[in-house]
C-alpha cells in the first residue's frame, strides 16, 4: 500500500501525486496536509511505501510544509520525495525533503522533480503537467516499483541540492479581493493554510502571515481573489521572460 503526504495549495503538487500513485498501480491512501495537519502519523506496517510531495517556495520546501511532513513517522518504510516546480529551478528543495524524510526513519529509495504551472505567474508552465509529464511520471514510477523490490537505498548524495540550503524568502506580492465580486462567503479563509485572512472580513490578507500559495484564489467561488497591481506586473513580465523556456523532469534512483 502507498501512503501518499501532499501539501497542495494551488492544487498542482496534488495532480502530480495523483498522477504518480495511479501509475504506481498499488492501492493508495492520500492525506492533504493542505490546510491543517493531520497529527501524529506512524506508518507501522513494513510493506508500506510513503511518497511525500510538495511544491517549491523559491527553492527550498515551504515552512508549513515541512512542520506538517514532520508529524509523519516511520520505521524503516520505503519512501520516494516528490518536488514541484513551476519551471524556474528547485534549488534546494528536493534535498531537503530528502533531509527530512530520512530524519523521520523512512528509507528513501527515490526522489524526483516535477513542473507544474506556476500559481503565481501562471503563464509560466502554463497546463503543467501535461500529457508529456505524465509520461514521464509514469517512467518514473516504473523506477521506483524496481527498487521497491530490489530494496536498493538512495544515494542522498546523488540528489541535486546544496547543504547549508538557500535561505528561505518570502514573495512581496498578496493576493487582493476584488470589493465587487467578493461576497465575503469565508470559503478563502476557511482553506487558508496559515490563517491570513479573517473570517469576519474575508476581503482582508495579512501580509506578514500570507505565505502567497495562491490556496484563496483556487478556492474563491467568486474568482474573487488574484494577484494585482504594478509590481505584479513588472515581476511577473520579468519572471515570464527569464522561465519561458520548458524545463524537464529529472529524478533521482
Amino acid at each position: 500500500m502507498i501512503h501518499s503526504f501532499v501539501f497542495s495549495p494551488s492544487g498542482t503538487s496534488r495532480k502530480v501525486a495523483d498522477i504518480f500513485t495511479k501509475a504506481m498501480g498499488m492501492d493508495c491512501k492520500t492525506y492533504d496536509l493542505t490546510v491543517r495537519d493531520s497529527g501524529r502519523i506512524d506508518i507501522k506496517d513494513s510493506d508500506d511505501t510513503v511518497v511525500f510531495v510538495a511544491p517549491v517556495y523559491a527553492g527550498r520546501v515551504p515552512a508549513l510544509a515541512a512542520e506538517r511532513f514532520m508529524t509523519i513517522n516511520g520505521n524503516g518504510q520505503k519512501a520516494v520525495a516528490i518536488a514541484v516546480y513551476g519551471n524556474r529551478d528547485y534549488d534546494d528543495a528536493l534535498v531537503e525533503m530528502c533531509d527530512i524524510i530520512n530524519a523521520r526513519g523512512f528509507k528513501l529509495i527515490a526522489a524526483g522533480a516535477f513542473i507544474a504551472q506556476h500559481c503565481i505567474f501562471p503563464k509560466v508552465a502554463t497546463d503543467r503537467p501535461d500529457a508529456a509529464d505524465e509520461e514521464k511520471l509514469a517512467r518514473f514510477a516504473s523506477f521506483v516499483s524496481e527498487r521497491i523490490i530490489s530494496g536498493e537505498p538512495l544515494d542522498l548524495n546523488t540528489v541535486k541540492g546544496n547543504r547549508p540550503y538557500k535561505k528561505p524568502a518570502g514573495v512581496p506580492l498578496h493576493p487582493q479581493a476584488d470589493k465587487e465580486k467578493c461576497n465575503s462567503c469565508g470559503a478563502c479563509a476557511a482553506q487558508c493554510p496559515t490563517g491570513a485572512i479573517d473570517a469576519s472580513n474575508p476581503r482582508m490578507t495579512d501580509a506578514k502571515k500570507c505565505i502567497a500559495c495562491c490556496r484563496c484564489i483556487n478556492v474563491c467561488p467568486q474568482d474573487a481573489r488574484a494577484f494585482g497591481g504594478l509590481l505584479y506586473k513588472v515581476a511577473g513580465w520579468k519572471f515570464c521572460k527569464d522561465n519561458s523556456r520548458r524545463l524537464e523532469p529529472e529524478w533521482f534512483v
